[in-house]
């Protein structure tokens, strides 16, 4: 587990290796191609998203990725704004689920994860996966639990989360919103929220810390 910053170094057994905000109006904006892998997720408003083969409108929660051979590529809003949020990394060619979350205190409980011995006043439930994680805060505050560890998070920070490593986002000081990309998946290459006492032990990567 790690917590880090757009534009900060992430940990190298990490596949993400950066990401960016980007605020969108009426004027295209351009967006720079890298080597490595790109992908394009939708967090606020819709964007248009034009490249050498036309144009797509993606709403929030959609995401594209940007293959180079396909560029240059230009995002705009129409006549409104957006936000969109740029990952870019080396992943592989099966992936995991993307898209945004958000959380609220709530009394509700969540009858499907994994029991837990921490407080929660949230309904998400502790699970784990079979690829690596990571949460983007894009409006809110909270506290996550990945392993045994429990730490605060705020707009703009990226958690990486290991291969098997259970996670949580059991309290929020102010309603959460999240972004979050699954990347490679390996082992079984199951997808979506796994739990011990339904899909067996967790295959933990000890080197992702």
């Amino acid at each position: 587990m790690s917590v880090f910053k757009s534009g900060e170094q992430p940990p190298t057994w990490c596949e993400l290796r950066g990401f960016e905000f980007a605020e969108l109006s009426d004027q295209p904006l351009s967006l720079p191609l890298s080597g490595n892998r790109q992908r394009l997720l939708v967090t606020r408003g819709s964007c248009r998203l034009t490249s050498g083969k036309g144009a797509q409108v993606l709403s929030e929660g959609q995401f594209w990725d940007l293959d180079e051979a396909d560029g240059p590529f230009t995002a705009d809003a129409g006549d409104r704004t957006a936000q969109v949020l740029i990952f870019s990394g080396k992943w592989g060619t099966e992936l995991g689920g993307c898209g945004i979350f958000e959380l609220t205190s709530s009394t509700l409980g969540w009858s499907k994860g994994d029991p837990v011995t921490y407080p929660k006043s949230t309904n998400f439930d502790s699970h784990y996966h079979d690829c690596d994680e990571y949460w983007v805060i894009i409006e809110g505050a909270g506290t996550v639990v990945v392993g045994s560890r429990s730490f605060e998070v705020e707009v703009g920070d990226c958690v990486a989360i290991g291969m098997g490593r259970h996670h949580d986002l059991p309290q929020v000081r102010s309603n959460v919103k999240g972004a979050y990309f699954e990347t490679t998946l390996e082992g079984k290459k199951r997808f979506g929220h796994l739990w011990e006492h339904k899909h067996g032990p967790a295959a933990v990567r000890t080197d992702r810390v």
